[in-house]
């Protein structure tokens, strides 16, 4: 049995390596990277890209394949404004992104490369204007879309950036609120002749509040729930705990772009 496991695995190598080599039997180099040379249609648009680049610089917004945050736009308008300056269009690309085009003459099967009119265009751009042209300019529209509201806070996470940590005392991003949580029942004392029941859940916390730029915190409101309404008592004293430990804890600023924002921050405390 082991031996014949071997047997294919070396069979399954060999055939990679054959397909690996097809590949770059059948590839050429080009402005936008490898493209298969049976790839007619990519290698067509490529030629037509350079030939229109003559008369019209034009940046591409290509959409990327998969999910995208619901703000993936929102720096356009800056953008718009940035390529004019220089004299350049601005288009969002018809197609998706996709690397899950293939096509097969038979012997084997190669990847159709999608918007390579526009790859093709944006590259050309950053050889006109520098390597990292467009990366720099989409950058700084963004910039200048986070600063036109620098004073309007994001909420949180949304419209910050990706993965930003406002807990640093949470190991990792998906942590924060669990450690919120566990860091504030640490020391939270439930009322004296408070009714619990056998379920938990005695009491359910909507907490929300503001942590500033400077990692200040501000407008903090508490919304208390009581399974027992003989417990509602004792609301205050359990707030006060919340907007106690909330004041007292360790936060950070959220970042949008690398730029310190303001973000409004909603988090549940339940027993």
């Amino acid at each position: 049995m082991k031996k014949l496991f071997i047997i294919l695995f070396v069979a399954q190598m060999l055939l990679v390596k054959a397909q690996e080599k097809n590949l770059d039997k059948n590839s050429i180099q080009t402005i936008i990277g490898k493209i298969d040379i049976r790839d007619i249609k990519c290698l067509s648009e490529i030629k037509k890209a350079k030939q229109s680049f003559k008369h019209i610089e034009i940046l591409y917004d290509i959409i990327p394949e998969g999910y995208i945050d619901s703000d993936y736009k929102r720096h356009y308008p800056y953008l718009k404004k940035l390529l004019k300056e220089k004299g350049i269009d601005f288009y969002e690309s018809h197609d998706f992104d996709s690397s899950s085009f293939w096509m097969s003459d038979g012997e084997s099967k190669y990847t159709l490369v999608t918007n390579c009119y526009c790859k093709a265009s944006n590259e050309l751009l950053n050889l006109k204007y520098g390597t990292h042209f467009i990366r720099d300019i989409k950058k700084s529209a963004d910039s200048l879309y986070v600063m036109s509201r620098i004073d309007i806070p994001f909420d949180y996470p949304f419209g910050v950036d990706n993965y930003c940590m406002i807990y640093p005392k949470a190991g990792d991003f998906f942590d924060q609120k669990l450690q919120i949580q566990k860091d504030f029942f640490s020391y939270f004392v439930l009322p004296k002749n408070f009714i619990q029941s056998n379920e938990k859940r005695d009491f359910f916390a909507k907490t929300k509040f503001r942590i500033n730029k400077d990692n200040s915190i501000s407008n903090i409101t508490v919304d208390i729930e009581f399974k027992n309404r003989l417990n509602e008592e004792f609301y205050n004293l359990i707030a006060d705990q919340i907007i106690n430990f909330i004041k007292n804890a360790d936060w950070t600023a959220a970042v949008s772009n690398n730029i310190k924002v303001n973000s409004n921050f909603n988090i549940n405390f339940y027993n």
